[in-house]
């Protein structure tokens, strides 16, 4: 038992605490994600390497003992190395005079599986990347290097090297083509957005500059044309900053989930009675099927309704004239969930074009939607609303037959129902 404690409290074990110590320490005064796992991840190697030396240094004589106290060399061919790094999903290298000599799975599976070995030319191809890694004098501060086309050309980079050695430098990259393209898509939606509020706004500018002029203004057919082609624009701009400030609601509201019983069926049935009495030309196409006794749903009543209307009214849009339009509540096969089901009868939509129908103002047919009404927001709010009831949502279509939308939503707990 004492010489068991003493190996734990030999001179080796807590030099290896106070490395891992030392650097859990200030990777928790830094600020970015990826500076925290990088000093981590050295600390870590260096403690690994102190723990599992054979020799203690007390037993050696004091002449045969490194100046430093660890030799920064011996980390990079430690055994349990390849199976550190390995557990790093961002990709990791070792570059030892200019040359790889060590590379986790995710960085064997972006620059190829042959790199271990390879001078860093051959094994990045990246200008950049080369620069910084050939130069055996370069001071590497660990800060990120921002690098596009490794990889695929699209991709963006982060690339954060640090010095393990002489002539030894840990490499990390870092994918951050994920917050490019949602960087994109935020630009995108504000000039998107900008672009469906100003044309619109363009025609009633024309439309009063036209009416303003004494041989048109005082004609009456011409005065009541325009007056209602103004009211429609409006109409659009007014329905499209209703869907903007629902989407901008929603999106904030996201990780919140409702926590509020709702009785899904009575909206259905109560939507379907709006647009019926509301549409006089598709509404009495609209055919609904409800299961008895639904059970309720964890939900926001208001985007619940706003849900179920966007979904039946874009199928009475893009159906086919005097078609029917099949509305079906009922319960899952598990019973775990409510399917509401919306069917229409049109021309369909190409395969290609589905996983892109929930973005922001996408639309198959741009003329088609705009001389409908269409905000190219529906899809979207129905998508977030979804979302944020913790949902499924799929749309199924098939070209020259029609589209089916599928919302599946779970139900309330019964602890939750009073």
């Amino acid at each position: 038992m004492g010489a068991k404690l003493n190996s734990w409290l030999s001179p080796r074990f807590l030099m290896a605490l106070i490395v891992a110590s030392a650097g859990a320490l200030v990777a928790g005064q830094l600020v970015g994600d990826v500076e925290r796992i990088l000093v981590v991840l050295v600390s870590m190697l260096g403690a690994l390497f102190i723990a599992a030396d054979p020799h203690d240094p007390v037993s050696e004589p004091a002449e045969t003992r490194p100046a430093t106290g660890i030799d920064p060399g011996a980390i990079t061919s430690h055994p349990q190395l390849q199976s550190f790094i390995d557990a790093s999903t961002d990709a990791i290298l070792i570059v030892d005079t200019a040359r790889v000599t060590a590379a986790n799975h995710a960085a064997r599976q972006l620059l190829g599986a042959n790199i271990v070995g390879q001078n860093v030319r051959m094994a990045f191809r990246h200008a950049g990347a080369i620069e910084r890694l050939s130069d055996p004098d370069a001071q590497h501060t660990g800060h990120p290097i921002r690098l596009t086309g490794i990889g695929q050309q699209n991709q963006m980079w982060d690339m954060r090297i640090q010095s393990i050695g002489p002539a030894q430098k840990m490499v990390h990259l870092a994918d951050r083509s994920g917050a490019q393209a949602a960087e994109k898509m935020r630009v995108d939606f504000v000039a998107n957005a900008s672009h469906e509020l100003l044309t619109p706004l363009a025609a009633v500018k024309g439309f009063i500059e036209t009416l303003d002029d004494p041989d048109a203004g005082d004609d009456p057919e011409t005065r009541r044309r325009f007056l209602g082609i103004m009211a429609k624009e409006t109409d659009r701009m007014q329905a499209l900053v209703r869907d903007l400030m629902s989407l901008s609601r929603i999106e904030a509201e996201k990780y919140d989930p409702p926590q509020t019983p709702v009785d899904f069926s009575y909206i259905v049935i109560d939507t379907v009675d709006q647009l019926r009495n509301g549409q006089k030309e598709r509404g009495n196409d609209i055919t609904l099927d409800i299961t008895a006794d639904m059970p309720p749903v964890m939900g926001d009543a208001g985007q619940l309704r706003q849900l179920a209307s966007n979904i039946i009214t874009n199928a009475m849009k893009y159906g086919r004239a005097g078609t029917p339009i099949a509305v079906k509540l009922s319960p899952s096969r598990s019973g775990a969930m409510l399917n509401l089901a919306v069917a229409d009868n049109g021309d369909g939509i190409s395969p290609e074009h589905l996983p892109r129908l929930t973005e922001r103002f996408y639309r198959v047919d741009s003329g088609r939607s705009r001389s409908i009404g269409g905000t190219g927001l529906g899809l979207s709010l129905v998508k977030h609303i979804v979302d944020r009831h913790r949902g499924h949502l799929e749309i199924r279509s098939t070209v020259g037959k029609g589209t089916t939308v599928s919302v599946l939503l779970p139900v309330a707990p019964a602890d939750a129902v009073t």
